[in-house]
């Protein structure tokens, strides 16, 4: 996108992404807008290195698609699910059905991993889980 950043830069934007290139594409946008706004020069790494620091799942551009491609087109249940279980930094089955006061939690999980709903998981095993880190902020 012609951004001309340093190397340091875009590696702290894809460690941010956790290299979701539609998530780097979509910061690379905020980027070129702010620019063009006049909000922060691309020239100034300080200003840079901020916008990268605190790009977050609240940025409009990830908040808008997060919420219109992925979150609004879940089924009432399984938005439940997901809003409920965001405040925990790692997931399994067992820890959810206590948390939720349920037995059906594994079944959730499968379904998020198979739909490629930002799940991320943490052991060979598939037992612990964690969400993506935007969409936990969105979440």
């Amino acid at each position: 996108m012609l951004l001309e950043l340093s190397s340091e830069n875009v590696q702290a934007l894809e460690n941010r992404t956790e290299g979701w290139i539609a998530g780097l594409q979509m910061a690379s946008l905020a980027l070129q807008s702010f620019a063009r706004q006049g909000t922060m020069s691309l020239q100034g790494q300080e200003d840079v290195q901020e916008f990268i620091r605190a790009f977050s799942g609240s940025n409009r551009y990830i908040f808008d698609y997060l919420m219109d491609e992925v979150l609004s087109r879940q089924e009432p249940e399984m938005q439940d699910f997901l809003l409920k279980t965001s405040i925990l930094e790692r997931l399994s089955a067992p820890l959810c059905n206590a948390i939720l006061g349920r037995s059906n939690s594994q079944q959730f999980l499968d379904h998020i991993e198979k739909s490629n709903l930002f799940l991320v998981p943490l052991d060979q095993k598939r037992t612990w889980y964690r969400y993506h880190l935007l969409f936990a902020e969105l979440l």
